[in-house]
């Protein structure tokens, strides 16, 4: 660029003198051919010749004018676009040598990041701007950049010693006849210390996940072979020591018979639970896997006589393992919490929204009140006894696990009939 530059420049000038030298020439012979052509008098001559170069003198003067005006134009418009593209610029900028390293110039951008007067840090080496354990690495990949990659990521250090991280983008430019590279420097400090902080907390999840499955193993062994023990010679008792037994005792027996069963529950729950995690999308057509969901609940549907419809269910990419889940749970829920008397209708329906896809199971059931919505979605959180509706508070909480692993969410809206609607999103 500045060789191109140069060479306009010498073009340029070679053009105006010649230009100067012709019209110079021409005026000296056309205006003495004429003049000697018009004046005899030797006299008058003489006054004609210095009037006449007077006039060659005004004429050379304005068309100095005129040049000089034009010249300082261009380099006022040259000096502004350098102002717009470098002084000014609000992205921080620095000219290097990449053989001394020295600067050559920084904008104001580039002084206020690194607290350097523009003129104080000209002559500074670029690496005075780094640690030495930085300067090392730079150094060694000097090379490499000045091959035309573009840069890396650096650990920095301000005037006042406070350490930067920075990320640089630059390239060689041809200035005054010699090559120097130009780079734009990126304050990256908060950006890789977030990134720092989501490493940690990604360490901190995954050892989470570790000890939920330590607890998960404890739930299925450690817990499961006491409870059989117990739950054995509880049973035992009761054959063996029957006819011994008044109905009070029969009835302490079939109480812990069923606690037994109850924990044994809970244990498997808690235990789905913990391991339900992670998830392998495919293209799973949702209609198919209502229509298995269905058939797996068939004979809970004939014996309450419910009607299920499923409306234009798409094709869309999820786990079908988990998202199975989901739909057994839903569906089970709203056969499960129907009214007495009251055939369950339930509508499975999907729309496709900004993201992705909104799935809505809607049934006329005895509903959930406004204020219980949120915290039907925890872990066994239930709102009728036992005795009325049986269920460990499972069913919405693996429901939620598994639609936020897809990426969405799940929440609960108005139904028929006063019954509700479970909506969850997938992302496309």
């Amino acid at each position: 660029m500045g060789a191109i530059i140069s060479t306009r420049s010498a073009y340029f000038a070679l053009a105006l003198a010649a230009i100067y030298a012709i019209f110079g020439t021409i005026w000296i012979a056309v205006s003495d051919l004429v003049v000697a052509m018009l004046v005899h008098d030797p006299i008058t001559l003489t006054t004609v010749q210095t009037w006449k170069g007077w006039f060659f003198v005004g004429i050379s003067a304005l068309l100095i004018y005129g040049v000089g005006v034009q010249l300082l134009r261009a380099i006022e418009h040259s000096e502004n676009r350098y102002r717009m593209l470098f002084a000014d610029s609000p992205e921080a900028l620095a000219l290097y040598d990449p053989e001394s390293l020295c600067l050559v110039e920084i904008n104001d951008a580039a002084g206020r990041l690194f607290g350097y007067d523009p003129a104080e840090a000209r002559g500074l080496s670029f690496t005075d701007l780094m640690p030495q354990e930085t300067r090392v690495t730079f150094e060694a990949s000097l090379p490499r950049l000045i091959d035309g990659e573009r840069g890396g990521v650096w650990r920095m250090r301000c005037k006042d010693g406070r350490p930067l991280d920075v990320a640089t983008y630059g390239r060689m430019v041809l200035v005054g006849g010699r090559y120097l590279r130009l780079v734009q420097i990126v304050d990256v400090t908060a950006k890789l210390k977030a990134e720092r902080e989501l490493m940690r907390s990604l360490e901190e999840v995954a050892a989470a996940n570790e000890r939920m499955r330590e607890l998960s193993h404890a739930l299925s062994h450690d817990l499961q072979e006491p409870l059989r023990q117990v739950g054995s010679f509880v049973q035992l008792l009761a054959k063996r020591y029957d006819s011994q037994l008044d109905a009070e005792g029969r009835q302490f027996i079939a109480y812990t018979v069923e606690g037994i069963a109850r924990l044994k529950a809970l244990i498997g729950d808690a235990e789905r639970f913990a391991l339900t995690s992670g998830f392998v999308p495919m293209r799973v057509s949702l209609g198919r896997l209502v229509a298995d969901t269905v058939e797996g609940l068939r004979t809970v549907i004939e014996s309450c006589d419910a009607e299920i419809v499923a409306r234009d269910l798409p094709w869309l990419d999820a786990d079908p393992g988990k998202l199975a889940v989901v739909l057994h749970a839903l569906l089970g829920n709203a056969l499960k919490f129907r009214r007495p008397g009251v055939p369950p209708k339930i509508t499975v329906e999907a729309r496709q929204i900004d993201k992705g896809w909104q799935v809505r199971v809607v049934d006329n059931g005895i509903g959930i009140e406004a204020e219980f919505r949120e915290a039907v979605f925890s872990l066994f959180s239930r709102l009728h006894t036992r005795d009325r509706i049986p269920g460990n508070g499972t069913g919405l909480a693996l429901a939620r696990k598994l639609v936020e692993a897809h990426g969405g969410r799940i929440w609960i809206e108005d139904g028929n009939d006063g019954g509700v609607a479970v909506c969850f999103t997938l992302p496309a």
